[in-house]
C-alpha cells in the first residue's frame, strides 16, 4: 500500500450520460493513485451507483498494488476452507 496524503491533486471529467470520472494523483510523484466514478448530480442509491463505486475501489487498489495482496489473501482463505 502506498502512503497517500489526505489531500491530493485531482481532475474530474464528465464522460456523458450524467457520469463523471475523477483521478487523483500523488503530489510528490504525479502518479495516478485513485479513480472514482460517479453519477453526476444524483444522490440516489442504485445498482449503477454501487457498480461505479466498486469499480473505482477495485481500480484504485490495483493502482496501489493492494489488489494482488487482497487476491492472495482470498485465495489462501478459500484453500483453507476447501
Amino acid at each position: 500500500m502506498k502512503n497517500l496524503p489526505n489531500r491530493r491533486p485531482c481532475i474530474t471529467e464528465n464522460i456523458g450520460a450524467g457520469l463523471a470520472v475523477t483521478v487523483s494523483f500523488h503530489p510528490s510523484t504525479g502518479e495516478a493513485v485513485e479513480v472514482f466514478m460517479s453519477d453526476r448530480g444524483k444522490a440516489s442509491d442504485n445498482e449503477m451507483t454501487n457498480a461505479l463505486y466498486n469499480l473505482g475501489v477495485t481500480a484504485s487498489k490495483m493502482m496501489q498494488g493492494e489488489w494482488e495482496q487482497d487476491n492472495e489473501r482470498e485465495h489462501r482463505q478459500s484453500a483453507a476452507t476447501a
